[in-house]
């Protein structure tokens, strides 16, 4: 089924730590608009400090949709967050405001803002309790390289841990003979959207990065993943920050170096996120940081000339 489409729908996205959020918020108080988050580890409950969750004091009383509505144990698909996103920016457009989809997961934007094909692929119960068997006696890491090689761009997008999501992508692979991926590239937009990439200079996001983590561990991001250890095992808790500081309460590495790993692993992650970024297909706009005000924002949606 087509989504209806909107007038108009602000896409916000970037590289971790660049200021998406505090920049959605001014958006959002300037021009009437509500925020639709599109990050795949602010859906869980109780993650707050290690997925640098928005505040309540930060929202400044703007509305914030798609934040907290998992438990940790619960398996979070990209299906499921297309459908509970599409009826909140119904709803906020019903009431005439302006959605604002804000955040760096480039799998859950890509599916929620085009209408894909290959979440109608369906299931084959014997190729996915052979994937199954085949992670069971081999590991996630040998089917992760399976799919590598029958669909690399999907494997970019997807966790090596990620068992569940690994095995869809293959079984969509051996059903229908293609990538999921090159069903990806016969999807229709199913919004009139305009999308922002914040960027920056690469040494001033890193440095930024390293700052936030720093203050991520003042906050109590030891404390908060202590609270949800017995989550050790889900899908959720493979988040950077909170599987390295797992990683020491079993004794596997200092508290310093689980430090020094998730930075490394955010400065990581931003940069798959920028090769992610600069490969997306459709239209958008590289807005650096230096030259953003809320202006920007205004400009794209008004379909001004930015001279990129």
């Amino acid at each position: 089924m087509v989504q209806k489409k909107v007038k108009k729908l602000l896409v916000i996205t970037g590289p971790t730590a660049v200021g998406k959020s505090s920049y959605a918020v001014e958006v959002a108080q300037k021009m009437g608009g509500e925020v639709v988050s599109a990050d795949s580890m602010q859906v869980y409950k109780f993650m707050d400090i290690g997925t640098g969750k928005i505040t309540d004091s930060e929202k400044h009383n703007i509305p914030h949709h798609m934040i907290d509505v998992a438990m940790p144990n619960e398996d979070y698909s990209v299906g499921r967050y297309v459908v509970e996103a599409r009826k909140a920016i119904d709803d906020i457009c019903a009431r005439g405001k302006l959605p604002i989809v804000t955040g760096g997961t480039g799998l859950y934007l890509n599916s929620l803002l085009l209408d894909h094909t290959f979440g109608g692929v369906p299931k084959n119960e014997e190729i996915r309790q052979r994937l199954k068997d085949f992670a069971e006696r081999y590991g996630s890491a040998a089917l992760y390289e399976k799919l590598k090689t029958a669909d690399p761009q999907s494997a970019s997008e997807i966790n090596i841990n990620d068992t569940k999501r690994i095995i869809r992508a293959l079984e969509i692979f051996e059903t229908t003979g293609k990538p999921r991926s090159e069903l990806k590239d016969d999807m229709t937009p199913a919004y009139d959207y305009k999308m922002m990439i914040i960027i920056d200079d690469r040494e001033a996001l890193y440095a930024r990065i390293d700052k936030r983590v720093d203050k991520m561990v003042a906050d109590g991001l030891f404390d908060e993943v202590r609270s949800l250890y017995e989550y050790k095992n889900c899908n959720s808790m493979q988040a950077i920050g909170y599987k390295e500081v797992i990683a020491h309460f079993d004794g596997a590495i200092t508290s310093t170096e689980a430090v020094e790993l998730i930075k490394q692993n955010s400065r990581k992650y931003a940069k798959r996120q920028m090769t992610f970024f600069r490969g997306m297909k459709q239209e958008k706009t590289f807005v650096d940081l230096k030259d953003l005000d809320i202006r920007s924002a205004e400009k794209l949606l008004n379909g001004e000339d930015y001279g990129n």
